[in-house]
């Protein structure tokens, strides 16, 4: 589906590249040959074989980093209470972990280690993503891309503050509170830059002059700002049920909110591709993953310790988050196309929202964030202090 789009939006273009630079693709043909055999032998070698489950590659990795440090871990009962996650009892890395020690860490079994590479892989997907539709469409020459830039920018950003989060995290507990501010405020960008999308290209014609139509951007605005606010202060909250509550309900009020012109058009709108519809059906399969492994906690609650490694919610939940934005981004390049001509003529989008307002929403965030990490330092001062008494 995805290579049909592309051949839809930008065949003459390869066309071109192609008449004009066959080196290039003789080049190119080569490289990935190479590529491919060398993977081939890689994936067949004991080293590959034992990367996650065996000492020997644990041991393999510090002969060749020679100054690497080993890599302890702990179980649950070993480490702080709120550094637990539920139902995972082993794999812990030490709370007070250098930042070397995290960074290494990432090749070897730990809890972490596939929160990280589900993240930190994608992010090389869209950044490609960004580049190629940056080159092709020449976007800063045209501003009826600049939302889908935007857009494009926020999906690259998130992944990858995760994936360094989910990495250096267990440096202390000052730390962790900054990264995963820094999480929340990346997720809450994406929310405006996902609206911002939607309103853009696959906004309904039939709500496009409704109260909804005309604020749904002010209020995207709101809601982006205000959930990483209440994401961040419930990183302060210790009841496990309340944390859920602040937690889910700030990133679902903005995803709802996304959701109901798109849910609405491929319900109801007659001018919707078929293509379109089954990439957003897919979205909202995969973002109703999300939400359920985040509340579930499943499978790992049916056995604990038996996903410590792999396979646990927090993994799938990446996953999950990956594929739907993925098709998010697969149904707006055909909507983007297709409806041009009738967008710009009948419902131009102002480039302040891209601009500006973008700017507005980013400097908000971050501002907030600040605060929440001076808030943070005081936390854990007086814990400290708590502990000591």
């Amino acid at each position: 589906m995805a290579s049909k789009v592309y051949d839809t939006l930008f065949g003459n273009h390869f066309k071109k590249v192609n008449r004009l630079s066959p080196v290039y693709f003789r080049t190119w043909i080569y490289v990935q040959t190479k590529f491919n055999l060398f993977m081939s032998k890689l994936c067949l070698s004991e080293e590959t074989k034992n990367f996650f489950f065996f000492n020997a590659y644990k041991t393999k990795m510090s002969q060749v980093l020679n100054s690497a440090p080993d890599i302890a871990l702990y179980k649950d009962e070993e480490i702080p209470p709120h550094l637990r996650e539920v139902a995972i009892l082993t794999g812990y890395r030490s709370p007070s972990s250098s930042v070397k020690e995290c960074a290494l860490s990432v090749f070897f079994a730990t809890n972490e280690t596939l929160n990280f590479w589900t993240h930190f892989i994608p992010t090389f997907y869209f950044v490609y993503q960004l580049v190629f539709f940056w080159d092709v469409l020449r976007a800063y020459n045209d501003s009826y891309y600049w939302p889908f830039i935007v857009y494009m920018i926020t999906i690259c950003i998130y992944p990858l503050i995760s994936a360094l989060a989910h990495t250096f995290c267990s440096t202390s507990d000052m730390a962790r509170h900054v990264w995963f501010f820094l999480d929340y405020g990346g997720l809450s960008l994406y929310a405006y830059g996902a609206g911002l999308l939607i309103k853009a290209y696959s906004y309904p014609e039939e709500l496009a002059h409704t109260i909804m139509g005309e604020y749904f951007l002010e209020i995207l605005v709101f809601l982006s700002i205000t959930c990483s606010i209440s994401a961040c202060y419930s990183r302060f909250i210790e009841n496990l049920f309340w944390i859920k509550v602040f937690r889910l309900g700030a990133f679902a009020l903005p995803w709802v909110w996304d959701s109901i012109p798109v849910l609405y058009r491929v319900t109801f709108s007659v001018d919707v591709d078929p293509a379109v519809a089954e990439h957003y059906i897919l979205q909202f399969f995969f973002s109703f993953c999300i939400f359920f492994f985040y509340a579930s906690h499943l499978p790992e609650r049916l056995a604990p310790g038996k996903f410590d490694f792999f396979g646990n919610s927090h993994q799938l939940l990446h996953i999950s988050g990956i594929m739907a934005t993925h098709h998010q981004m697969s149904a707006v390049i055909v909507d983007m196309k297709d409806r041009r001509g009738k967008l710009e003529e009948y419902y131009p989008l102002a480039e302040y929202w891209s601009v500006h307002v973008f700017s507005l929403v980013l400097f908000s965030i971050s501002a907030a964030i600040c605060i929440f990490i001076f808030w943070a330092g005081h936390y854990e001062k007086n814990r400290m202090e708590k502990r000591q008494k």
